[in-house]
């Protein structure tokens, strides 16, 4: 009698990411989301799922441009400014299988 192993691959680190930003280009693609880009990504305890965090823009949350720049701009509308910039930007972990490559939940980075 012959038992037969089955060799189960599992994806690489940059095929989850590529896989999650594919997920992210389309839930979000009526949205018009802009600069994705990777952030973090770890694999969680157990071995089962790449936690991809990755970090967008939406149109609207693009704050509009200061109307001085570099040296003249007084410290507070630099520090203003530079608060303004980083609230544009989302953040978002996406779970993905480690042996499908399925998204298999999004939530909000915290």
């Amino acid at each position: 009698m012959r038992i037969e192993e089955s060799v189960v691959s599992e994806i690489d680190v940059k095929e989850a990411v590529r896989l999650a930003k594919e997920f992210a280009e389309r839930i979000y693609e009526n949205e018009r989301i802009s600069q994705l880009g990777l952030e973090a990504v770890e694999r969680t305890e157990d071995g089962r799922y790449w936690r991809v965090t990755l970090g967008f823009t939406r149109p609207w949350a693009t704050p509009p441009p200061a109307p001085k720049t570099g040296a003249s701009m007084t410290p507070l509308e630099r520090a203003l400014s530079a608060s303004q910039e980083s609230k544009g930007r989302e953040y978002k972990v996406f779970q993905v299988d480690a042996r499908s490559g399925d998204v298999v939940s999004m939530e909000m980075f915290e």
